[in-house]
């Protein structure tokens, strides 16, 4: 048999056989390979800065870092003249919404996604409000939402549910896209509250309610752990009833996991940290851009802060009137300068995307904030340094040194300015192009017969494309198996697509680019078997926009 007949047969053997006997393979093997940077100039850490040198990774990690460092003689040479290299940015809070049963874990109604089950709604605390028993880990990797922070530079985030007043714990995930088992870096990192009306069934119909209800679990919580601790040493007594959410809030209640507090402005936040105060808590508190306003109080805290950079918008004038309260207009003016009155204050503070427009919003916003006083040095160990050591993992990320994860951002120009143009971001080890969105040009939406390459053979699979450009939704048919897009962007003539391979037997992320002219389609993929190229035809058009109305 043939070199050619031989890899033909594999990927078609891992094509297939997964899907016909329900079995999942072994994992595919990690971002193996060795990858030599040259001609960057290379940011390494805040203020530590090589005009010129090169970085190498292999297997993931980085070997070397420094203006004296030459390839090895087997890496991949990549030239970065002319741009730059920074760590990977790293986003210290970020919220998903939580599955409901029979939810597909992005709020709306569905399946759950292959291989996971909701936990049953009635299990723990009475009040769906209260649920700290669940967990992120299983749930945080979202293929667009990682696809849009790595726009921005990001390489790793957390997640966090966002539903509840006590929420459950978040996670931290690297940004490439793979199942969980390759991207998690922290499980159960912290708890997460938020102190703000809206419960089950009306309740709390306030937010004193709110506070009541919380402080009440964490007192509970620590009550339920000195029973179980009280029946161990002595079991002849009455055993006490198994609580899920008390169990799995009883390491936060004793200061053993930190607790993050979202609110609603600064008041909010000074009340999150009189309440973690009283209960002795590790409370983290994410801010509300404000902090200026009173910042003595913020600086006694003594808290970790995780600070938006969502500045207002600028006034508008209705006509030739402008009709705006002083305290907006005084907000809007001194808000940039909040993060440079942190910093003078010896707070130190990781900046968070949360409330913004768009992830890549951030780089214009650390812009103004350097305008109005904050060094670009802060800056930078705001989105890297700061955040981790925040999560623990200063030993792994952060920074561009030997031994650490290959993580890192390459730009054109500043990585902090109105236009930032971000040009790949590598995670792992494995280098992640960002491309530019154009304004669509085409409508795909439809049903597709696709003929896919791989190795050779001809394999045959039906695509679903549904909603209008930009963003469309949809499902892809393979092998008797279906499996729900994680993403579909329309650029210009081509479709971008994201879907994971764990309901075809091949758990990881697939990506597809496809070119569309008129009824046809052209392009290429890769997934965990390999690359892979596809040919297609539109077989059914939309429903006519009468028939959408009907």
């Amino acid at each position: 048999m043939t070199r050619p007949e031989i890899r033909a047969l594999t990927v078609a053997v891992g094509l297939v056989l997964p899907a016909a006997v329900g079995a999942t393979p072994p994992p595919p093997p990690g971002p193996l390979g060795v990858h030599a940077l040259t001609g960057a100039r290379i940011v390494a850490a805040p203020g530590r800065v090589i005009e010129s040198g090169t970085l190498v990774i292999r297997d993931g990690v980085l070997e070397a870092v420094g203006a004296g460092v030459e390839p090895p003689p087997d890496a991949r040479v990549w030239e970065l003249e002319g741009l730059t290299v920074y760590p990977g940015l790293i986003e210290p809070y970020t919220v998903r919404p939580w599955p409901a049963a029979g939810g597909t874990g992005d709020g709306e109604e569905g399946e759950a996604p292959e291989g996971r089950q909701a936990p049953d709604p009635g299990a723990g605390h009475p009040n769906p409000a209260v649920r700290p028993e669940r967990e992120m880990a299983a749930w945080g990797v979202d293929a667009a939402a990682a696809r849009r922070l790595r726009e921005a530079g990001y390489t790793t985030a957390v997640v966090a549910p966002r539903e509840g007043i006590l929420r459950g714990s978040s996670a931290v995930f690297n940004l490439g896209g793979g199942a969980v088992r390759d991207e998690l870096l922290a499980a159960r990192l912290a708890q997460n509250v938020t102190l703000a009306a809206g419960g089950s069934d009306g309740y709390p119909e306030s937010l004193m309610g709110a506070v009541a209800l919380a402080r009440e679990s964490f007192l509970q919580a620590r009550w339920y752990r000195r029973a179980g601790e009280a029946y161990r040493r002595e079991p002849s007594q009455r055993r006490p009833p198994h609580d899920a959410s008390l169990e799995a809030l009883g390491a936060a209640a004793a200061g053993r996991q930190p607790v993050v507090f979202e609110t609603e402005g600064l008041l909010g936040t000074l009340r999150a940290a009189k309440l973690a105060g009283e209960l002795e808590l590790d409370a983290w508190l994410v801010g509300s851009g404000e902090e200026y306003q009173r910042l003595d109080e913020v600086t006694a805290l003594e808290r970790p802060l995780v600070l938006p950079v969502a500045f207002p918008e600028p006034p508008e004038a209705a006509g030739d009137e402008l009709s705006v309260e002083l305290e907006s207009l005084r907000h809007w003016r001194r808000a940039p300068g909040n993060p440079a009155a942190l910093a003078a204050a010896g707070v130190d503070f990781a900046v968070t995307t949360l409330r913004l427009d768009q992830p890549k919003d951030l780089h214009a916003r650390l812009a103004r904030a350097i305008e109005a006083g904050l060094s670009p040095e802060t800056a930078l160990a705001a989105v890297t340094t700061e955040p981790a050591r925040l999560l623990g993992l200063s030993d792994r990320l952060g920074t561009l040194e030997p031994g650490k994860i290959a993580n890192l951002v390459v730009v054109e120009g500043e990585l902090f300015s109105e236009e930032t143009a971000v040009r790949e971001v590598w995670i792992d080890g494995r280098r992640f192009e960002v491309k530019e969105r154009k304004p669509p040009e085409v409508e795909p939406a439809g049903e597709w017969d696709l003929r896919v390459e791989a190795g050779g053979d001809i394999l045959s699979a039906r695509l679903v494309l549904e909603g209008e450009a930009p963003d469309l939704t949809g499902r892809l048919e393979f092998q008797g198996q279906t499996v729900e897009l994680q993403s579909a962007e329309v650029s210009g003539s081509s479709v971008e697509i994201t879907f994971d391979g764990a309901g075809l037997g091949m758990p990881g992320e697939f990506t597809m680019t496809l070119e569309v002219e008129g009824d046809g389609v052209r392009g290429s993929g890769a997934g965990p078997p390999g690359p892979f190229s596809v040919k297609g035809t539109r077989v059914s058009p939309p429903p006519a926009p009468e028939e959408v109305s009907r």
